[in-house]
C-alpha cells in the first residue's frame, strides 16, 4: 500500500490531465530492475555510537558510505539496536541513479493519457480476477467490510491495482533503495524515515529484514504495497497470529489497506463518484475545483448518466471532475475519491480504482467514451504552454512539463476570457491559441 505521505512524482511524457502539481510518493511496483554496480573491495567504514562500533564494507561509492556512517549513528542515537542497524545497512550498494530515476521518471499514472491509464487498469481480465477472487473469498471480506468503512469493491481493487491481486509484490530489497535515494539527498528525512520505520518493524518482530527483500523500486511492501511507515502505524493482523504479514497474509493485506483508507476518514455508505451527464452549452469553468452540493450541480443542468438519479446525494458536497476537458466522460466527485488519493496522490490512479471497484461490484460501465484519437502534448509542449500562460499573466506555476491542476486552472481562466470553452483541457489546437496570444504580447 502506498505510504501516509505523497507517492513519488515527475513524468516524462506529459499527461496534461490529471496530476496535482505537487511531488508524490508513488508505491506501486513495476518499471526496470536497478542494476547492481561492481564493488571494489576496500576498507571499512567506520561510525561510532554508544552501542558500540559501526563498521561497513565500503560499497565503492564514497558519497553513499558516507552518509550510511552518518545515518547509522543517528538511528542509534534514536533507540535502534545497533544488530538491527547493521542488519539492515550491511551490504548494501547503492542503485545506479539512471536507472532508479528511470522508474520514477515512467510512472504509468504519470505518463500516459488517461484512457490509456485507465483501459490497463480496468482490464477484462483484472475485472475478472478480482471478482473471482471476492467470490473466493468471501468470509474474509465479511469480516473486514463489517470492521472497517470502505466497501470490499474498493480493498478489492486497491488490491488489483497495487499488486494484480498478490500476484506481483515487488523483486527490489527496501533498505537499498530508500538508503539510495536518502544518500543522494532526494526526500532525506521521508527515506531515512521508512529505513528507521524498517528497523523498528524488524525489532517489534513484525518482519524479518529478510522480508524486506521483496520491495517495489520504491520500497513499498507486501500485497497492498504499503511504506514501511504506512505498515508500522496502519498494518493490521487480521488472524491474530501476532503477526502483521503484508507479503503472504491475504487477510493481513486487506485488513491493513481497508483500516488505512478508514483511517484517513473513508465516508462509510457514499460513493466515490457518479458519472454525469453535461447539457449543451454548459460553463465547463464550472469545473475549476469549486465543491457545491449535489442539488446545486443539478441546479446548474447535470443529469446523471447511468442511473436514474443521483441516489440520496442531494446534501453531498462534489466537485465536477473532467480528467478529458469537454471530449469525455464527466463525473462528480465526492470525499471518498481524495480518500483514494491518500494510497497515491494522483487523480488518474484514483479515478482508476474509482472505476475497477465499479466494474468489480457489477455497476455499469461509462456512458461516454474517452476521446483515444486525441494526441497529447508532449513535455516539451506543456513546458511551452506553461512559459505561455505565465507570460500572460495566468499563474500556471513552474515551467516543468507536467499539466497538472494548476496549469489546467490557468487554462481555464485564459480560455473564458476569450470566451472559449473553459474546460483547461490542453489540446495541440489549444497550444497553438495560447503561444499565439503569448507571442502577440
Amino acid at each position: 500500500m502506498s505510504a501516509r505521505s505523497f507517492r513519488w512524482a515527475i513524468a516524462g511524457v506529459v499527461l496534461g490531465i490529471v496530476l496535482a502539481a505537487c511531488e508524490t510518493t508513488k508505491i506501486a511496483g513495476g518499471g526496470p530492475a536497478p542494476q547492481t554496480p561492481p564493488v571494489s573491495p576496500a576498507p571499512p567504514v567506520s561510525g561510532g555510537n554508544s552501542g558500540g562500533p559501526l563498521d561497513f564494507a565500503s560499497s565503492g561509492n564514497a558519497e553513499f558510505d558516507s552518509w550510511r556512517v552518518q545515518f547509522a549513528s543517528r538511528a542509534a542515537s534514536s533507540g535502534r539496536q545497533v544488530e538491527t542497524i547493521r542488519a539492515v545497512l550491511d551490504g548494501l550498494v547503492p542503485v545506479e541513479q539512471t536507472v532508479q530515476a528511470q522508474s520514477f521518471d515512467n510512472q504509468a499514472e504519470f505518463v500516459k493519457p488517461i484512457w490509456d491509464y485507465a483501459k490497463s487498469a480496468v482490464s477484462p481480465t483484472r475485472v475478472t480476477n478480482g471478482q473471482t477472487k471476492l467470490a473466493a473469498s468471501l468470509t474474509t471480506f465479511d469480516s473486514i467490510e463489517a470492521a472497517y468503512a470502505p466497501p470490499r469493491e474498493v480493498v478489492a481493487a486497491i488490491w488489483g491495482m497495487e499488486s494484480s491481486y498478490g500476484s506481483f509484490i515487488g523483486t527490489d530489497d527496501a533498505p537499498r533503495v530508500l538508503a539510495s535515494q536518502a544518500a543522494i539527498g532526494r526526500r532525506k528525512d521521508f527515506n531515512e524515515g521508512e529505513l528507521l520505520a524498517i528497523m523498528q518493524l524488524i525489532e517489534g518482530g513484525a518482519a524479518t529484514r529478510d522480508q524486506f527483500r521483496k520491495a517495489s523500486w520504491a520500497g513499498a511492501l507486501g500485497q497492498t504495497q504499503f511504506m514501511p511507515s504506512s505498515m508500522l502505524q496502519y498494518g493490521r493482523d487480521f488472524d491474530s497470529d501476532g503477526i502483521k504479514d503484508l507479503w503472504s497474509n491475504t487477510g493481513d493485506a486487506l485488513a491493513s489497506a481497508a483500516n488505512y483508507l478508514s483511517a484517513y476518514g473513508w465516508r462509510k455508505g457514499q460513493p466515490w463518484a457518479i458519472e454525469t451527464r453535461i447539457p449543451e452549452g454548459y460553463d465547463y469553468s464550472l469545473g475549476d475545483g469549486r465543491k457545491l452540493t449535489v442539488a446545486a450541480w443539478k441546479a446548474t443542468g447535470l443529469l446523471p448518466a447511468t442511473t436514474a438519479d443521483f441516489a440520496d446525494s442531494d446534501a453531498l458536497q462534489a466537485e465536477l471532475f473532467l480528467p478529458a476537458g469537454s471530449y469525455g466522460p464527466a463525473f462528480l466527485l465526492f470525499e471518498n475519491f481524495g480518500i483514494i488519493k491518500r494510497y497515491n496522490n494522483a487523480d488518474s490512479y484514483a479515478l482508476a480504482v474509482g472505476l475497477l471497484a465499479d466494474r468489480l461490484a457489477g455497476r455499469p460501465d461509462l456512458s461516454r467514451p474517452w476521446p483515444t484519437d486525441i494526441q497529447m502534448l508532449t513535455q516539451q509542449e506543456a513546458k511551452d504552454l506553461q512559459a505561455a500562460l505565465n507570460k500572460l499573466g495566468y499563474t500556471a506555476g513552474a515551467v516543468d512539463g507536467i499539466i497538472g491542476r494548476g496549469t489546467r486552472g490557468a487554462l481555464q481562466k485564459f480560455q473564458k476570457d476569450r470566451s472559449l470553452t473553459a474546460d483547461g483541457f490542453p489540446t495541440t489546437a489549444m497550444l497553438a491559441t495560447v503561444v499565439e496570444a503569448a507571442s502577440a504580447t
